[in-house]
């Protein structure tokens, strides 16, 4: 599979980030796991979920490095220039909110969420001062991932709660 491709050829620079590779495949699987991916954009939405954060583990660098990364990885694997283009803007503008974006940022966007109530990041973020979790959620385009997200802070939190 393509995809598979494109992991393994992203793998050494997904490995120089905070959460790994193993983000980015929690990502890929929340997005195949929580949404109805139409066929026509299903290669679009998960190579920019594959290739998101490539560019290093700040925004900054993500955004800098992460489109030219991406479009000679695309080019590898003989993707055409309108699907780079479409997944070099994806991935240089993830962390952003836009008022109207595609369905394909939109779907990464809440993945990339998402993954942030998971068992392995939820603990980085909780840790961090005064940590916006309802901002996080309020952020979230789709209403099922908003309400998943609530459940999980609150099944995270009663963990949390018992720990104490």
């Amino acid at each position: 599979m393509v995809l598979e491709k494109l992991f393994e050829l992203a793998t050494p620079y997904l490995k120089k980030n905070d959460f790994g590779v193993a983000h980015t495949r929690r990502v890929f699987e929340i997005a195949r796991a929580h949404f109805d991916i139409p066929k026509d954009i299903g290669e679009i939405t998960l190579a920019s979920i594959v290739l998101h954060d490539i560019g290093g583990s700040t925004v900054k660098e993500q955004y800098e490095k992460g489109p030219d990364l991406a479009r000679g990885l695309l080019s590898q694997l003989e993707y055409g220039e309108s699907f780079i283009q479409e997944v070099c803007e994806i991935i240089r503008t993830h962390h952003n909110h836009p008022e109207n974006p595609s369905l394909s940022f939109k779907v990464l966007y809440d993945s990339d969420r998402l993954v942030m109530f998971s068992h392995e990041e939820f603990p980085h973020y909780n840790s961090r001062l005064n940590f916006n979790w309802d901002k996080v959620i309020t952020l979230i385009y789709h209403e099922h991932i908003k309400n998943l997200a609530r459940r999980l802070l609150l099944e995270r939190k009663a963990v949390l709660d018992l720990e104490v």
